[in-house]
């Protein structure tokens, strides 16, 4: 019994908890500053460096077609928005949300050559011809 009784005096081990539900962590974020502006002199752009970004002023004459072959006008505009074929002529036509541009091409000894441009306002448009043939211009450098 002694020995019985010795056991049952031994200290119990402590009652395991459960595991508690860890709590998110919240971070605070915020969106990013520029640093404020430093004191300094400010730097003076390099002229050579300012002149090569500068773009090309865009020729907006649509005249500077004419003489273009087939594949000079798709390298300038793209595809076309439209082709009609009729006999030794193309007339390709690109369309644009303020104008639309005909460019007449007949066969000559070396291919198709733009011999005619015509260049419109749409109907309901805000913005003028040759502004709109800058923007189809734009779009394909």
């Amino acid at each position: 019994m002694l020995f019985l009784a010795g056991c049952s005096a031994a200290p119990a081990p402590p009652p395991v908890e459960p595991p508690q539900k860890k709590e998110p962590e919240i971070v605070e974020t915020r969106p990013l500053q520029a640093p404020p502006p430093s004191r300094a002199e400010p730097v003076k752009p390099n002229p050579q460096i300012s002149a090569a970004r500068l773009p090309d002023p865009i020729n907006d004459d649509p005249k500077q077609l004419f003489g273009l072959d087939a594949h000079e006008v798709a390298d300038l505009l793209g595809p076309a928005s439209f082709v009609r074929r009729d006999g030794p002529a193309e007339v390709w036509q690109y369309r644009a949300a303020a104008c639309v541009l005909d460019i007449y091409l007949y066969t000559e000894s070396a291919g198709l050559r733009v011999a005619h441009v015509d260049l419109r306002k749409r109907r309901k448009a805000t913005q003028t011809p040759r502004r709109c043939f800058i923007a189809m211009l734009s779009a394909q450098k």
